[in-house]
């Protein structure tokens, strides 16, 4: 028998980003994990059972008895989400500001997806489907220095992919330089919302890849005003929530519409996909309630 090991290094820059999902979960709704140092090795092992005869000196032939992978990285960022994913505990081990540890034996499945950039242009995607993460979740606290938690996460057989294609995939995509769009969906622009009640906002975004969540914030890259005295416009009170299947924004008022309100809806060009690409120009929409 004999082993052997094929390891890549990937460099990671500010446009680079790993993302945790649940198993088999789309990426836009999974966990970016933040920056790396020293960036991130694969390792591919493969070990075979080689065929051989008194009559030769060499081998006569081989067969592939295992395969498997490994990833492992280290994070700048030591968030208390980051911790908990490297030690492999379940969501409620969180809970605001306190992380309990210890006492599950279950693992966690999870997807991972690394984007980087390709060799030539454009991006290059790793999607490793079914994977757990298996580090000593080991963080580090240097005075003046930077948090680190590092990460070895294994990747499993994934048998609901198809032969030959069950521990991960790389594509490679030409440079994404196309801007999001954004329309209103739920009153569409020069609606209406019903008095009296807490009817929801809605935005459809329209962009190719993965929108970049942390850029949609509402007071700052998306605005509600209420315009209903144009000299005293205040921000609608409310919040907002992203959908990344979906990529539909809905805004949800604190308090019911009021009657014959008008108000004037702006969504800036802060909001970007995650291959940077800005919304071209800012978008203004109007909508009123019912009197």
């Amino acid at each position: 028998m004999a082993t052997t090991a094929s390891s890549i290094i990937v460099g990671m820059n500010k446009t680079s980003f790993i993302t945790l999902s649940t198993y088999g979960a789309a990426e836009g709704g999974g966990t970016d994990l933040g920056g790396t140092e020293g960036g991130v090795e694969i390792t591919t092992e493969r070990e075979y059972f080689f065929k051989t005869s008194d009559l030769t000196l060499g081998p006569l032939g081989a067969t592939k008895i295992t395969e498997k992978a490994t990833v492992k990285f280290s994070l700048v960022e030591g968030s208390l989400v980051n911790m908990r994913l490297a030690l492999d505990l379940a969501a409620a081990a969180l809970a605001g500001t306190t992380l309990d540890v210890g006492g599950r034996e279950a693992a966690n499945e999870l997807t991972m997806y690394i984007n980087v950039n390709a060799v030539s242009s454009g991006t290059r995607k790793y999607t490793f489907h079914k994977c757990v993460v298996i580090s000593a979740g080991t963080h580090k606290y240097v005075k003046d220095g930077q948090t680190m938690v590092e990460y070895e996460v294994a990747v499993l057989q994934d048998t609901a992919q198809a032969a030959n294609k069950q521990l991960y995939s790389v594509i490679d995509t030409a440079t994404d330089t196309t801007p999001p769009t954004v329309a209103m969906t739920a009153p569409a622009d020069g609606g209406t919302v019903t008095k009296d009640t807490s009817d929801t906002v809605t935005l459809t975004l329209t962009d190719a890849g993965v929108m970049n969540e942390s850029t949609i914030v509402y007071g700052d890259t998306v605005i509600i005003n209420n315009t209903t005295v144009a000299a005293t416009a205040l921000l609608e009170p409310g919040s907002i929530s992203y959908d990344a299947a979906t990529k539909v924004i809905t805004f949800t008022p604190t308090a019911t519409w009021t009657a014959s309100d008008t108000f004037q809806l702006t969504v800036s060009t802060g909001v970007k996909d995650m291959a940077g690409n800005r919304i071209a120009t800012t978008f203004v929409g109007q909508f009123s309630v019912t009197a």
